[in-house]
């Protein structure tokens, strides 16, 4: 809570005629548990939407109250890394994001989701984008592939990294250096290329 001295000359007087909240427009509910509906979610669940995109499953970041329209009710809406769209027509089913993002709407019809549907989650996301997820970090973590362009580099020379389309994957290599790209060097660590400003932050440290 802020505190805020005013000073009121002598002999005026002041009169509060709105009383406005401290918190933001957009309140982030995060770092802990989340209430909805009766029951409590942690970041790490994976929870799923039986009636939307055919059981779309989230693994949860937060949830958040937003507003879509000014005159409209705040709904809580969760983000995540990770989203599952099984019935996609687009093709792509699995969208991991380095960033919590909202996109499958609000958190009605949401529920926890069973042992079984979090394995298809799972099995869709390495089939589909070679990523897996590590529960205990709460973040997606990429599985090498070899044809899969990727950003590439030694023990603490990130900003050495190259791009190059992995060749091969060395899962028993001793010299700590088991990923070699198209111009036949190998290298200690690897990440799959997304985008320009993914490299230039690597690069820069910001990764």
């Amino acid at each position: 809570m802020r505190t805020v001295t005013v000073e009121v000359p002598e002999g005026h007087m002041v009169k509060i005629v709105k009383e406005e909240s401290m918190q933001p427009t957009q309140k982030v509910t995060g770092g802990g548990k989340f209430e909805f509906e009766g029951e409590t979610f942690i970041p790490g669940d994976v929870i799923i939407n039986p009636n939307r995109g055919g059981g779309s499953m989230m693994i949860l970041s937060e949830i958040r109250e937003e507003r879509p329209l000014p005159f409209l009710p705040a709904i809580k809406v969760p983000f995540g890394l990770v989203a599952y769209v099984p019935s996609n027509d687009e093709g792509d089913r699995v969208f991991v994001k380095f960033t919590p993002e909202a996109g499958i709407g609000g958190m009605k019809g949401f529920r926890k989701a069973t042992e079984e549907e979090k394995a298809k989650m799972l099995a869709a996301m390495k089939e589909e984008k070679h990523y897996s997820f590590n529960f205990e970090k709460l973040q997606p973590e990429y599985i090498p592939t070899v044809g899969d362009v990727v950003i590439v580099w030694d023990d603490n020379s990130k900003e050495n990294a190259v791009v190059g389309i992995m060749n091969e994957v060395d899962e028993v290599d001793e010299t700590s250096n088991p990923y070699k790209i198209n111009d036949g060097t190998w290298y200690g660590n690897c990440d799959k290329f997304v985008s320009e400003e993914q490299y230039k932050n690597l690069i820069d440290g910001k990764e």
